[in-house]
């Protein structure tokens, strides 16, 4: 049966934005001066993607027995807060093998990463959740993963940016920085350490 993550175990946090939106004068030709254009609102190409691949959208238990298959509850209880709405989720392709990953939009209005990272608990292949408010809409979605069962030291981390990111750069523990490439809106990374205590990742336009 899905399952929400719990807090020990999934951390959350959100990608700034890769730009905003506003207005700016420019000099033109008698000495006055006209606003720019405004930024593009941020889109996400995956949102319009076929179907939910690989991720059974159900309100009814997930059966025992047999190889747990990932689940998410197309009506979530109320007590889980904001969350993806289930009619908009969509795969998308990470680069890290073993690891299975969707977007969505959010109830409030936000975007929302979905991880699975391939390893059943009891049974149960959980799926791990995080959602943006909908002011950072642009500025994407990151879930994280430790205390993975068999795994001891492993961190997941996997995430949504908006169209015209090409990469995600992460401060790590260790002072190190890990950057992934970006594919379908999404990037994902598989390591020993966590982010640097406060770090959130960057995202790298162009290129």
């Amino acid at each position: 049966m899905p399952r929400f993550p719990s807090r020990p175990r999934t951390l959350t946090a959100v990608l700034p934005a890769a730009a905003a939106a506003g207005l700016a004068a420019v000099l033109v030709a008698g000495g006055g001066s006209a606003p720019a254009e405004p930024a593009p609102a941020p889109s996400y190409a995956a949102l319009a993607g076929g179907e939910a691949g690989g991720l059974t959208i159900s309100d009814s238990p997930a059966p025992r027995g047999g190889t747990p298959h990932p689940t998410w509850p197309a009506h979530p209880p109320e007590a889980a807060g904001d969350s993806p709405v289930a009619s908009t989720i969509r795969r998308v392709a990470l680069g890290v093998p073993g690891l299975s990953a969707w977007i969505a939009r959010s109830a409030a209005g936000g975007v929302c990463v979905l991880l699975y990272d391939g390893r059943p608990v009891e049974g149960v292949a959980a799926v791990y959740a995080s959602c943006s408010t909908p002011e950072r809409f642009g500025a994407g979605a990151t879930v994280q993963v430790s205390e993975i069962p068999n795994l001891p030291g492993r961190v997941i981390e996997a995430g949504v940016v908006p169209d015209g990111v090409a990469a995600v750069s992460t401060t790590l523990a260790d002072g190190s920085t890990a950057t992934s490439a970006v594919s379908d809106n999404a990037w994902a990374r598989s390591g020993d350490q966590l982010p640097a205590p406060g770090a959130e990742p960057i995202a790298i336009t162009g290129g």
